[in-house]
């Protein structure tokens, strides 16, 4: 087989690279080793609530289903990278799907691997994987896309209080991640707004440590937040999580920030809002192309006259739109590349 450009990764970044050089009849090959393509932004929810929020999560299902009606590159799913030889501008990979074992040469490599939400049982003061109400901001994406609606894994009941907990993974020199994932905070006021269109009953609270700006129009989504009477924010990261046997309920320490001291509240369902991680399987990826991390443990580019380029999250958090823009400008430095060579 001989491609032009071999993509690995088939989220969002992934297909936005492949779509963007197809368009300029770019002979491309996009391998996912999942069996489905969409990566971890395939798991959202749409969070519009009286009005589309911008959330990005059409895009990506849109996107999907365009590759799944035909697209103009080719895609293998199931697929995993197992090898590589060559030189900048003729490299040699070899692929394995299944049984089946195959050889591509190629001028070119796009690295959009992906990232994984921060495993929260790694603050186990919050309680996750022993508390049953508490769960992750994609735990509750998932329940609201493939459940459609919103309850305590505990009773199946609609929760009355639901805390959301910030900068989980993030920002924490206790566990060494000290970068900002910069879009949690927009994407768990969209799920609370998106709740509370669903069930104006709820009452949220958005605990934080200071709130990470996400676009043009964030500012105006932000104030309506605050004039929401069925949101409170709070500039206060809690201590601590009890569970109440008798109730399911939780119990969350924090300090208040109005009456300057320790205080205790109870809520029905606790939501944390984990930060971004490079997938695990990407350090084989590094050693296989001599990649190098930056100082936050994200892939850091590689020199542009390798061939080789990394798109997304995988380079530095990035939401669904800037991760989009960021494949974009990749997929012109590629056809620059190629440009150069030919």
């Amino acid at each position: 087989m001989q491609k032009d450009v071999l993509i690995v990764g088939g989220g969002i970044s992934g297909i936005t690279v492949g779509n963007e050089l197809a368009q300029s009849g770019i002979s491309t090959l996009l391998i996912e080793r999942e069996s489905a393509l969409g990566g971890l932004a395939a798991s959202f929810c749409c969070k519009a609530s009286e009005s589309c929020n911008q959330c990005f999560a059409c895009v990506v299902d849109k996107r999907v289903s365009e590759i799944r009606s035909g697209s103009s590159f080719s895609v293998l799913t199931g697929t995993e990278l197992t090898g590589l030889t060559g030189e900048p501008g003729a490299y040699t990979v070899s692929l394995k799907k299944g049984t089946e074992r195959m050889d591509l040469k190629i001028s070119a490599i796009v690295i959009a691997a992906g990232v994984d939400p921060f495993d929260a049982s790694r603050k186990a003061e919050y309680g996750y994987g022993r508390f049953k109400n508490v769960i992750t901001a994609r735990d509750l994406d998932e329940m609201l896309r493939l459940r459609g609606k919103l309850f305590r894994p505990s009773d199946g009941k609609l929760p009355g209080t639901v805390a959301f907990f910030q900068c989980v993974g993030s920002r924490d020199e206790s566990i060494g991640n000290l970068y900002c994932s910069q879009v949690c905070c927009a994407y768990a006021l969209r799920l609370i707004k998106a709740i509370r269109y669903q069930y104006p009953e709820i009452k949220a609270a958005f605990l934080y440590m200071d709130i990470q700006p996400a676009g043009a129009s964030f500012g105006q989504f932000l104030n309506s937040c605050r004039q929401d009477n069925g949101i409170r924010l709070i500039r206060s990261l809690p201590s601590k999580v009890y569970h109440s046997p008798l109730s399911d309920s939780l119990k969350v320490r924090l300090t208040d920030p109005v009456k300057g001291g320790v205080v205790e509240e109870l809520f029905d369902l606790i939501v944390l809002s984990v930060g971004m991680v490079l997938r695990k399987e990407s350090n084989s990826l590094a050693r296989l192309f001599g990649l190098n991390f930056n100082e936050e443990g994200f892939f850091a580019p590689p020199p542009a006259q390798t061939g080789i380029f990394v798109a997304g999250a995988c380079s530095g958090p990035k939401d669904i739109d800037r991760s989009i823009i960021h494949s974009k400008s990749i997929a012109c430095a590629v056809r620059q590349y190629l440009k150069g060579r030919s």
